[in-house]
């Protein structure tokens, strides 16, 4: 409050007060069941939405993708199996000569003619007997390996190659595009909620806080007022609720403020007329002034 040179006081600036991240959490109790019971009912509301959507989701992507693994591609032509050609028997080169005579051994003397010779003076008993020579003539020997034919592959064996590799890869794409569509789907929702989550918590923390301002700062005045200070009340900041309870309290509290002058005038006057009448150091005349004083220190 300023002086004016002719001792009028004028009111001082308005002191404005400014919100701060510090102070959000005026009345924790109230602020935080409030805010506590909004971010429960929403995340259970959306825990059950993001389950049915997901039991929506994987069921359209079932039956996605088994239409998309019905789909029918092209077969791959089979290979004929290469004929083979039986094997040319094995034979003999013989040249054109006659085969060789086997030579046999020549038959054993009978007992008889045995006897006969030993008298007619031939070799006796003690000479070995004769063995019969056999003679190999030289020959050849041809062995034809099997033929094979080679592999006959359709004309249009390469395209249809092509063009069933082709559908298979799509169908692959398709299935991974329904896949990454359901996780897309998921993903979505969990930061749908978290974001809900964190965006009512916040919200809730200030909106109680604009409820809670007002309250706590009329707490403030009357606390002043039980203990005989009666301050100036200002505004409240610019968003708060409760703004017509509020202004209800300002006037209440300008009423008192008005008959705490009343009163201070009126003691004046009573001080005056003790003073007039002789009585100025009377004790309680200067009870009085006393009283003066503390009330006009409780309107500073």
């Amino acid at each position: 409050m300023t002086v004016r040179k002719d001792s009028t006081p004028t009111p001082g600036p308005a002191h404005q007060y400014k919100r701060s991240w510090k102070n959000l959490l005026i009345n924790k109790k109230y602020q935080l069941r409030f805010t506590l019971f909004m971010v429960g009912l929403s995340s259970a509301l959306m825990i059950g939405l993001g389950l049915w959507v997901m039991k929506v989701a994987n069921e359209t992507t079932q039956v996605s993708a088994t239409s998309v693994r019905g789909t029918p591609c092209d077969r791959i032509p089979e290979i004929e199996a290469p004929e083979v050609r039986p094997a040319v028997p094995m034979k003999l080169d013989d040249n054109g000569e006659p085969p060789p005579t086997p030579m046999t051994a020549p038959p054993e003397p009978a007992e008889g003619s045995a006897a006969s010779g030993s008298a007619s003076g031939a070799p006796s008993g003690d000479e070995p007997p004769r063995r019969a020579t056999i003679q190999m003539d030289e020959s050849s020997m041809t062995i034809m390996p099997e033929t094979k034919r080679g592999i006959v592959l359709p004309p249009d064996f390469g395209v249809k190659v092509v063009n069933h590799w082709q559908c298979e890869l799509q169908i692959s794409g398709k299935l991974d595009r329904l896949e990454r569509g359901r996780t897309r789907i998921l993903l979505v929702l969990i930061a749908t909620g978290l974001f809900l989550v964190f965006g009512l918590a916040i919200y809730g923390i200030k909106m109680t806080h604009k409820v809670a301002g007002p309250l706590f700062k009329v707490g403030l005045y009357l606390g002043k007022m039980r203990n005989g200070r009666f301050d100036k009340v200002y505004n409240l900041r610019k968003g708060d609720q409760l703004v017509d309870f509020y202004e209800h309290f300002k006037h209440a509290h300008a009423g008192v403020v008005e008959m705490q002058k009343a009163d201070i005038a009126r003691i004046k006057a009573v001080v005056a007329s003790a003073e007039a009448a002789g009585l100025g150091e009377h004790a309680s005349t200067n009870e009085l002034r006393e009283m003066i004083t503390r009330k006009e220190k409780s309107l500073e």
